[in-house]
Parts: C-alpha cells; sequence; structure tokens
C-alpha cells in the first residue's frame, strides 16, 4: 500500500479470502476485517465524527510505521486539558446532593440527543458552563449552611416572620441621595403597608409589588424607593407595625434571589451532559492518538466487523478520497471479539464477559449459559407470587436504571428473564406463597419428593458438565491444539459418562453386564488418556465428582426457600382464618406481603449468585480460556 496522497475511492482488497458477506453464528464471535486507510488530513476529523456516529471502526496502533509518518504531538496537550475539564466536572457532580437509591434505580433518566451543532456550542463554552456551576453551587452550600437552600426552607422563614411583622427587610441599600428598601410584605397587607407610610413621605416614595417566587400566593416581593432624608420618618413608622430583618451572616444582605435562582437539579444536568460531550470528544482524541501523519495525509489502521465493512466503503465513497486496504487476520494475530447474539439473550453478553472475554477463534458460551441460567435460577426459586414480586421490580428497573446505561439495561432484561423462569417453574412444582395458596403441581413438588428433585438436579449437571467438555473439546480442535482435545476434553468426556453408565447399572437402572463393561472400558480409556497426556490429571479426578455434586446446592437452596416461606404462611394462617374475615385478610395478607418482600430480596440475590456460581465455577472451567479483547468501536452516538 503507498503511502503517496491518496487517489479519489481508491479500494485494495489484499486478502482472497475477503467477502462482503458475514460467516459469523450465534455460536461465534462476529468475524472482523483489518483495514488499512489513507486519506487526506484535512478530511480525519470528518471522517471519525461520521464513522463515529456509525459506531463500526475500532482503531489500532499503527505497528510499522514508515519513517515519513508520525503522531501528532499536539493531541496529549488537548487530552490533558480536556480530562481536567472531566475532572471538573466529577468535582461538580460529587459535591451536589445524593440521588436516593430507589430514584437510582427506577427514577427514569432523561435521555437527549443533541444535533452536531449543539454538541459543539456545549464544548465550546464548557469553561464558561464550569465556572457558571461551579459559583451557582458555591451559592447553594453557602445557603445550605443557613438551611435556606430551598424555596420550601425560604418561604417557611419568611412566613414565620410575616405572622408577628408587617415587613420582613431583605437588603437595605444607600446611594448619595437614595434608600432602598427590597423585602415581603403578605399579599393580604400590601394595602396595609401602604397606608402606613406617612403623607409628606408616600409622595416622593416608589413603590414596586411583583409576586415572589419563591411563594406566588403567600406574600408579595416589595422595592421601596425614598430620599434619603425620608428615610427616618419612614422607619419609624414602619416600626410601629413591626419590621424583621431577614439579613445573612455579619450583618450581610441575604441575596434571596439566588434562592429563586439555584436549580440545583439543572446544575446536575447540565453538568452530566457536558460530561457526556467531554468524554465523546476524549474518545476522539484517543482514537487520534492511533493515527499517524505526514504533512498532507493520515494513515491509520483498525478492525471492522465483516458485516460492516459494506458501511464503511459506502460512507468513505460517498464523502471522502482514500485509499483502503482490507485483510483478513493474520494467524496468530488475536482480533478484538465481538460477541453477536439474538436480542433475546442478548443481555446474557454481561455474565459471560464478568468472567472474561472468549478468544477470537472460541466458541461463545451465551447461548448455552442463557438457557442454563434462567433453569437455574428457576428451579431455586420457583414460587409464582416471589416471581411476579421479581418481576414487578426488574420492569421498573428496566425503566430507570434501564434507561441510565446499556449495563443497567442488560440488567434489567436478565431480572425480567429469570423471573419469568420463576413463575414458569412455580407453576411447574405448585408453589405459591409457600403454599399459602394452593395451585396443582404440574411436575413435581420439590420441597415434598427432594430425593427426585435431586436426581432432576444431578442431571442437568451432567448435561451441562457435558456440554462445557465438548465445547472445550470444539474450542481446541478450531486452535489445532489436537493434544488438549483428545488427551484431556475428550478423555474427561469418556470418564464422566463411563463412571456414570456403571452408576447407572449398580443401581438397577441399566440392567445386564453389558453396561458394565461398556462403561469401563470408556472409563478405564479415559483414565489412561489423561495419564499419557498429563499424570497430574489423576489428582483432578475428585474435581469431576465434587463438579457433578456441586449441582445439589440446587436443591437445597429450592428447599429453604419453600420452608421459610411456608414458615411465613403458616404464621400468617391463624390471623387469615380467624372470626373476622376482613380483619385476617388484611392482617395475614400484610404479613404475607411483608415477608415475601424480604424473601425475594435476600433469596433471589442467593439464588443468583450460586447460579454465577456454577456457572463460572463448574461450566466455564471446562472449557473458557478469557483471552480475547472486547471490540469497542469508536462510538459518538447518544
Amino acid at each position: 500500500m503507498g503511502f503517496s496522497t491518496p487517489s479519489p475511492c481508491l479500494c485494495f482488497v489484499e486478502s482472497p479470502k475477503y467477502s462482503f458477506h458475514p460467516q459469523g453464528s450465534m455460536f461465534r464471535p462476529a468475524r472482523m476485517k483489518k483495514i488499512k486507510l489513507l486519506l487526506p488530513i484535512e478530511q480525519e476529523d470528518r471522517f471519525l465524527r461520521e464513522i463515529g456516529r456509525l459506531g463500526i471502526l475500532q482503531l489500532k496502533t499503527v505497528e510499522k510505521r514508515s519513517q515519513e509518518f508520525n503522531p501528532d504531538a499536539n493531541i496529549s496537550v488537548e487530552k490533558s486539558n480536556l480530562l481536567n475539564l472531566v475532572k471538573r466536572c466529577d468535582t461538580i457532580l460529587s459535591r451536589l446532593p445524593k440521588e436516593g437509591i430507589i430514584v437510582q434505580l427506577i427514577g427514569k433518566s432523561d435521555r437527549i440527543k443533541l444535533p452536531e451543532e449543539e454538541e459543539d456550542e456545549i464544548y465550546n463554552n464548557a469553561r464558561k458552563i464550569l465556572d457558571d456551576a461551579e459559583d451557582k453551587l458555591n451559592k447553594w452550600e453557602k445557603l445550605k449552611a443557613l438551611k435556606l437552600s430551598s424555596r420550601k426552607q425560604l418561604s417557611l422563614r419568611i412566613s414565620s416572620l410575616l405572622k408577628e411583622n408587617l415587613l420582613v427587610l431583605r437588603s437595605i441599600r444607600r446611594t448619595d441621595y437614595l434608600v432602598i428598601l427590597e423585602g415581603w410584605v403578605k399579599t393580604g397587607n400590601a394595602d396595609k403597608l401602604i397606608e402606613t407610610i406617612p403623607e409628606p413621605v408616600k409622595s416622593e416614595c416608589l413603590i414596586s409589588l411583583e409576586e415572589s417566587r419563591i411563594s406566588e400566593r403567600e406574600f408579595l416581593k416589595i422595592r421601596l424607593a425614598t430620599l434619603g432624608q425620608n428615610y427616618p420618618i419612614l422607619e419609624e413608622a414602619l416600626s410601629k407595625h413591626g419590621v424583621a430583618s431577614f439579613l445573612g451572616g455579619e450583618g450581610e444582605s441575604l441575596k434571596t434571589e439566588e434562592i429563586e435562582d439555584i436549580d440545583i437539579n439543572l446544575v446536575r444536568r447540565q453538568a452530566t451532559l457536558l460530561k457526556k460531550v467531554l468524554l465523546k470528544r476524549l474518545e476522539v482524541l484517543k482514537a487520534k492518538e492511533d493515527i499517524v501523519r505526514t504533512g498532507s495525509s493520515a494513515y491509520l489502521e483498525g478492525w471492522v466487523k465483516e458485516k460492516d465493512l459494506e458501511k464503511l466503503v459506502s460512507t468513505l465513497k460517498k464523502n471522502f478520497t482514500y485509499e483502503l486496504s482490507v485483510e483478513e487476520p493474520e494467524e496468530r494475530e488475536e482480533p478484538p471479539v465481538a460477541l453477536e447474539n439474538p436480542p433475546i439473550i442478548r443481555s446474557f453478553e454481561t455474565i459471560t464477559l464478568m468472567f472474561g472475554t472468549p478468544g477470537y477463534r472460541q466458541i461463545d458460551p451465551t447461548p448455552f449459559l442463557s438457557l442454563t441460567y434462567a433453569i437455574f435460577f428457576g428451579l431455586m426459586f420457583a414460587d409464582v407470587f416471589d416471581g411476579i414480586l421479581l418481576l414487578a421490580f426488574s420492569i421498573l428497573l428496566y425503566r430507570g436504571l434501564g434507561s441510565r446505561s446499556l449495563e443497567g439495561k442488560r440488567l434489567s432484561e436478565i431480572l425480567i428473564t429469570i423471573s419469568v423462569s420463576s413463575i414458569i417453574f412455580g407453576f411447574l412444582t405448585g408453589e405459591f406463597m409457600g403454599d399459602a395458596v394452593k395451585i396443582p403441581v404440574l411436575w413435581f413438588n420439590g420441597f415434598e419428593d427432594p430425593m427426585y428433585f435431586l436426581q432432576i438436579a444431578i442431571l442437568l449437571g451432567v448435561i451441562q458438565l457435558t456440554a462445557g467438555l465438548a465445547i472445550g473439546f470444539v474450542n481446541e480442535l478450531l486452535l489445532k491444539k489436537f493434544r488438549n482435545a483428545f488427551g484431556e476434553k475428550l478423555a474427561w468426556l469418556m470418564l464422566l459418562h463411563g463412571s456414570i453408565i456403571i452408576l447407572l447399572y449398580y443401581s438397577y437402572f441399566l440392567n445386564g453386564d453389558f453396561y458394565l463393561y461398556f462403561g469401563s472400558a470408556i472409563a478405564v480409556s479415559g483414565l489412561i488418556l489423561l495419564t499419557i497426556v498429563n499424570p497430574r490429571n489423576l489428582m483432578e479426578v475428585t474435581r469431576l465428582v465434587s463438579n457433578v455434586v456441586s449441582y445439589a446446592r440446587i436443591v437445597a437452596i429450592n428447599i429453604s426457600h419453600a420452608g421459610i416461606s411456608r414458615a411465613f404462611a403458616l404464621l400468617a394462617s391463624p390471623l387469615i382464618y380467624c372470626g373476622n374475615p376482613i380483619a385476617g385478610l388484611l392482617a395475614g395478607g400484610t404479613i404475607l406481603l411483608v415477608t415475601h418482600f424480604f424473601i425475594v430480596f435476600i433469596e433471589s440475590f442467593i439464588a443468583f449468585a450460586h447460579s454465577l456460581r456454577l456457572h463460572f465455577v463448574e461450566f466455564f472451567s471446562k472449557f473458557f480460556e478469557p483471552t480475547g479483547n472486547v471490540f469497542k468501536p469508536l462510538s459518538l452516538a447518544w
């Protein structure tokens, strides 16, 4: 690829494997293409903006750099200035009163999408916005120290003073010839105040009455100006009816209009919005650090999903002069990983990424996890009523926290999914408020038939462990590590299922010596393979047993949940079935409702945590090697 001045719309495709058609799937990360782009330096900023709005390109550091190309030294200075502005935003937000936990969880956030012109205006006025916000915050903190930081507090203070006084003075200003009084008077006492002023003085007074933003109905704001020589007469006349001074510390006039003008929530919104604008600009600067330049050209390298390559080329053809090279990743190269799953299970990528990012050439476990996680949680937390309560909370969380961040949205979507699973398994097992409400058992009841439940749990465990080892086997084949594929993953599968066949034979589930010999042959073959590859694998045999037994926790947590629910149901029963049906239902129903709120809070957290453990420790340990890096394209979308 040449480094001369780029020709219009010239596209090079160096890899014969190049295709516009995505070949990834739900079980594999999206296929990535490496691009190399040369364009005029004056088009660099516009390119980053347009590609940032699309959110399809992740820039990478140029490794093999031509001597004529150099990074821009001014970027680090601009980046440092931006970071300082972001710190000022953080400082302002940290000084503001914290939102309550309920508001943070379920309070809906306003989503703002700014046009590019308004975003530029905010950015250009960043220092002025911060200075104004800091000034208002300083005034608010001083007023807060006087317990006058809200209109309500100020209104109560003025009202209390006006009960015994005709006038409350806020300030007295003097000039060479005039005295100007400002304050408040009760709405019904305005005429009385005017009548109180002596006639000689009244003719030389200017009086202004207007509605107060502090309390429009209760009192009025008054401004009264008179000649300095008349002030002693006016002061004496007013004092007979009561005049209270509303002054700040050390006799200074209290600027109560500041309370009227300061909207602390507006300060919060402005600081938050400015921070978002600054962070977007910071992302652009970080991207520019990966671009190298000559006097007339800018050169960059990056990663784009194969399915988004057409969008990139289309954008370049419409608006830019460029040279483009598209390549397949090299065999030893590790491209960034973009998990691609259907919307119904996409939220479970959060749980996958909590453990780590799968390698680019590995299988994505999210589709398997989304199914088994919902099943395990549903079995542990099987109760129709508790599931409905959790679902209601999850929907509120989706409306509140989900509107504030992508992570909050995905967490609430996971909670909605597992809440529905709890309701389904509640119907299947006949659980409703700990048997307080009788519903038919459609499958089995774990509290009444724990041994059958244990068999189901162990079976689910074996299925998940088999899936984990099978995925590990395929991953090793994809990475061309055949020794690990056959000598470990396949060997553990043989040992696991051979042992299960032997166990079923001795438990009289399988009849005939064939099963004993067949199971023994498979198990022994697996042990031999494990020993050949690594003799220390024999020490891990007991771990495989503990992995299987670990799934018994599904039964234990379900029985614990059902037992606690039944205990509270027994506590409420005497009240529900007392002589007075209305009072009994109210008292017993209140107890059940309050206790089940407690149960949902505690037991759902326990079920969630143990579902995580079964996947992280038992399932992922069989195949998951978090060697990948998350695909983080430049994104300037709101």
